[in-house]
């Protein structure tokens, strides 16, 4: 791969055994990530990442930190963000009902859901899509599409596509 390390500029190995999500940062930069001890010091590594990025934390399953470009797709804040399940970000109509997201009963099925989860057990995924109905002032269907991979006790969750839906 060669080139430079997004985050601190160090130069990358030739050939970095790193995932998709991952493979701009060096091995220094990515262990930071994998032990996620201070959220500002992960949150500042994942600006370097071009895409939109959850950093999401295995249990419970919460948005440990999140980039600038994640933030702005979603329109949240960081203090919106971190702490919050993913659905909460995403603004899923399911994470506004009584058990909340990834309990609702409407989440058995969530193919995002599902791939997160399968990330924390060591399966990375790749484009994962599913359309979710998003709170609004309208609530409206949207396709979300992630690609995700395990890191450490984490997963770094890259928003691949959130378009609204054609469907009404």
């Amino acid at each position: 791969m060669g080139g430079a390390c997004t985050s601190c500029q160090t130069a990358l190995e030739a050939a970095p055994a790193l995932g998709r999500i991952s493979q701009s940062l060096c091995s220094a930069c990515l262990e930071i990530v994998a032990m996620g001890e201070h959220a500002p010091a992960c949150r500042a590594i994942l600006q370097g990442i071009d895409t939109p990025v959850l950093m999401v934390q295995s249990n419970p399953r919460l948005v440990f930190t999140a980039n600038d470009k994640a933030l702005a797709l979603f329109a949240k804040s960081l203090p919106k963000a971190e702490g919050h399940r993913g659905g909460e970000v995403f603004n899923c109509v399911h994470s506004y009902t009584e058990a909340g997201c990834g309990k609702d009963v409407n989440c058995e099925d969530c193919k995002i859901k599902a791939a997160i989860v399968a990330t924390f057990e060591g399966t990375p995924a790749n484009e994962v899509s599913s359309t979710l109905v998003i709170r609004q002032r309208q609530d409206r269907p949207h396709h979300l599409t992630i690609s995700s991979e395990p890191v450490g006790r984490f997963a770094l969750v890259r928003i691949d596509g959130f378009t609204p839906s054609q469907e009404t």
